[in-house]
């Protein structure tokens, strides 16, 4: 009886699978799995793409470099035509003779031009009364952007000024609009002093409108002035 059970317990200890061959088994399933899987092909980089924008590359550049482009040459274009041309400095010299301006050359009116002096700017500044006006003065109002415009509406509103006045009105930053406003205001006997203090020192009409709010329409120009100066 005890050899059976003996035989009975050999029996099972045999029937029980050994952990190493278990842990093969395992491992030699795996692996044929993997080897029955199917390969996913790894994408594969588009050198034909790059090969095709490579040569349509090339044939551009070889395009482009059939166009001569010199620098030198296109800045100098772009300066010459910038200048005057030789019938527009004739016609130009031909108003300038008429108007007593004789004797200039082409190198004269060019220098003109540069400076904001062309021959109906002058003509424009004579016919409001500057008769007299010399090459330096129109010079002069041209570079303080005396417009013909702005002298013109200056003696609209009942000033008489020189080409001296003229500069140091532009010059301050004051225009004709700013002086209508302050004619507007009341101040009509502004005189171009005042005019060229108020603006540099800052007195705008929105200054001029609250202090007259508070101290009466009647607050002297002078007052305002003051105010001005000592609120900076």
């Amino acid at each position: 009886m005890s050899s059976n059970k003996n035989n009975l317990k050999n029996s099972l200890r045999n029937s029980e699978p050994d952990p190493l061959d278990d842990y093969l088994d395992r491992a030699e399933k795996r692996t044929s799995i993997k080897q029955e899987e199917p390969e996913i092909p790894k994408p594969r980089k588009n050198y034909f793409g790059i090969i095709v924008l490579i040569v349509v590359g090339f044939f551009l550049l070889r395009g482009v470099s059939g166009i001569s482009f010199n620098p030198i040459s296109s800045i100098f274009q772009t300066v010459t035509t910038s200048q005057p041309s030789e019938d527009l400095l004739n016609r130009m010299n031909n108003r300038m003779v008429e108007m007593g301006y004789a004797g200039l050359n082409h190198d004269d009116l060019r220098d003109l031009r540069s400076k904001g002096v062309t021959a109906t700017y002058i003509s424009n500044v004579r016919a409001l009364g500057f008769t007299d006006l010399t090459l330096d003065e129109a010079v002069s109002l041209a570079q303080a952007d005396a417009s013909s415009a702005f002298i013109a509406m200056m003696i609209e509103l009942g000033y008489e000024p020189t080409v001296e006045d003229l500069v140091n009105l532009r010059s301050a930053g004051v225009t004709a609009f700013y002086t209508s406003n302050i004619h507007d205001l009341g101040y009509r006997d502004v005189t171009m002093e005042q005019l060229i203090r108020m603006q540099r020192i800052g007195v705008t009409t929105a200054l001029i409108e609250r202090l007259q709010e508070e101290n009466g329409e009647d607050i002297p120009l002078e007052d305002i002035i003051r105010y001005r100066i000592s609120n900076q």
